[in-house]
This record gives structure tokens, C-alpha cells and sequence, in this order.
């Protein structure tokens, strides 16, 4: 006569602890790299005014005559995550339909080295760590702008468009700037961005913009003068719907073109860089003692 008690699971005494054992839910690997990606996409579509972005961006343009850059950003990451999480969902229902005998090719591929497929994951006090590696790259971009822009180097815009490279990115250039060509941009606050040419300018394209505040053009610009305009070297040039307006006219940005930044220097970039720097670290070791603490409880 057999002894009365609850019926054993499929599987016996291991599927009854595999049935009672919680879920893990930390995410695996795969999924990771695959967040970041998707994270990673609409940031350089954004700085390279490519894909998605440039549309959302243009249609604003034609819509409003200006665009957020923040909302088409977060509108960007909707257009970029929210089809690759419906295909994800699709492809989980798809292999769960399937059957148990779906995951057979990733059995037998495990079973090679004895891990049972899906077991490499990443634990979850990797958050903290990696959010602070992200805001410290963040800030360790900006403090190496500073730290390797060089010596004010002095440099007339003649000798940029004859094709001279100059020897830093902290410049002082000498040219005449074409007020009235001067196009307006509201991102967070309203830029203007000039043309700035040599007296002996052709009308070929042009081989340095600046960048400057309202306040700072004249109130009723007149003759064409030669001007002074200190700053840095941008990233990345002008602004993606900046440089299609100028693309289009007769102001063609010149391969290799110049925009300077005229309120920015390495000394400014150099103190903005560190809090993230600090912050980012802060995390890091944040992160680092929580991962401490867990492995010493665990080894008690």
C-alpha cells in the first residue's frame, strides 16, 4: 500500500525543486547588450542628424519652423524600442507555441560544457556600477576636450580656407562675419550661428561658422568688417538642421569646415567635467561595496 501524500511533480524529487525554486529574474547577457544598443541608437542618430531622427526633426521643422531636440530624442527611442520589444514579445510567443522541444538545439549546445542554457547572467548591482561608467564617460569626455585643446592658437579665416589645419582646438580666428546670412536655432536656449569669411572670399563654400548668443550679434548690422572670435572647436560641426538651411543656400559648409564655440574654453570644460566624473566614480564605488557586502553575508 502506497503512503498517502501529495503527488510528486513531473520529474521527481528534482522537478519538485525545480517547480518550488523561484524564478531568477536578472536579465541575461544578451538581453543587456541588447539594451544598450537600442539606448545607444537614437544618441547617434541624434549626432549625426541621420535616420528617425532627422525625420521627426524636419517634420517639426516644417510644421512649427523649430524642433525640441529633447522631445525628438525621447521620440526617436520610442520609434527605435517599441518595434524591437513587439518583435522580442513576437518571437517569444512564436517559440513558446513551438513547444517543449523548442529549446532543444540550446540544450544540446550547452550540454557540451555542462551550463544549462540562459545561466550566464549579469546580477543586478551591475546597475549602479554601469550608470556611474556611463555618467563618468560623460564627464571624461568633457574634461579631455580641455585638457588636450592645446595653446590659443591665432589663426585668420584666409589661412582655413586655403587649407591650413590648425595646431589646437582653442582658436582665435580673424575674418569677416556675414551677419545678415546669420541662422537662429532654439534647442535649450536660442543659438545663432554666422558665416565667417576672408576679405578675398570667392563666394566658394565657407570654411568656419561661429556660434554665438542673440545678445551677441549687432543691432543693425553694416558694413562688413573684420572681426575677432575666440572659442573652441566644436564636435561634430553645426547642428544637423543648421547645416541642411546652410547646405541649401549659397553657404555651403566646406569639407572640413570649422565651427567655433565662442563662449566655451579648455578652463570651463575642464571644471564642468569633473562633478560628472565625481559622481560617476561615487557610483561606481557605490555599486562595488554593495557587491562587497553581498559576497560577505553570502560566505557566512
Amino acid at each position: 500500500m502506497q503512503p498517502i501524500g501529495s503527488p510528486l511533480p513531473p520529474g521527481g524529487a528534482e522537478g519538485a525543486q525545480e517547480a518550488g525554486a523561484p524564478k531568477n529574474k536578472q536579465m541575461s547577457a544578451a538581453a543587456w547588450a541588447s539594451i544598450l544598443l537600442l539606448m545607444a541608437l537614437p544618441f547617434y542618430f541624434m549626432f549625426t542628424y541621420t535616420g528617425p531622427y532627422q525625420w521627426l526633426a524636419e517634420l517639426q521643422l516644417r510644421l512649427m519652423n523649430s524642433y525640441s531636440e529633447k522631445l525628438t530624442l525621447v521620440l526617436t527611442m520610442l520609434l527605435v524600442i517599441l518595434p524591437a520589444a513587439g518583435i522580442a514579445k513576437l518571437v517569444a510567443v512564436t517559440v513558446k507555441r513551438m513547444g517543449p522541444g523548442a529549446g532543444a538545439v540550446a540544450a544540446v549546445a550547452a550540454g557540451s560544457t555542462g551550463t544549462k542554457a540562459g545561466d550566464w547572467r549579469i546580477p543586478q548591482w551591475v546597475i549602479l556600477p554601469m550608470l556611474g561608467v556611463i555618467v563618468f564617460g560623460i564627464g571624461a569626455v568633457m574634461y579631455w576636450r580641455g585638457a588636450t585643446a592645446g595653446p590659443l592658437t591665432v589663426v585668420s579665416v584666409q589661412e582655413l580656407e586655403e587649407g591650413k589645419k590648425p595646431a589646437s582646438s582653442y582658436l582665435s580666428v580673424e575674418g569677416v562675419p556675414l551677419w545678415k546670412e546669420t541662422i537662429s536655432f532654439k534647442e535649450s536656449s536660442v543659438k545663432c550661428y554666422v558665416p565667417v569669411v576672408s576679405r578675398d572670399w570667392k563666394g566658394e563654400a565657407v570654411s568656419v561658422y561661429i556660434e554665438c548668443r542673440g545678445e551677441d550679434l549687432p543691432r543693425a548690422p553694416g558694413q562688413l568688417e573684420i572681426k575677432t572670435f575666440t572659442g573652441m572647436k566644436a564636435v561634430g560641426g553645426l547642428p544637423g538642421p543648421v547645416r541642411v538651411i546652410f547646405e541649401k543656400g549659397m553657404f555651403k559648409p566646406a569639407a572640413g569646415y570649422l565651427m567655433i564655440e565662442t563662449k566655451e574654453e579648455p578652463a570651463k570644460l575642464m571644471g564642468f567635467g569633473k562633478w560628472p566624473m565625481i559622481v560617476g566614480g561615487a557610483l561606481v564605488a557605490a555599486g562595488t561595496l554593495i557587491w562587497a557586502v553581498k559576497r560577505a553575508v553570502a560566505v557566512r
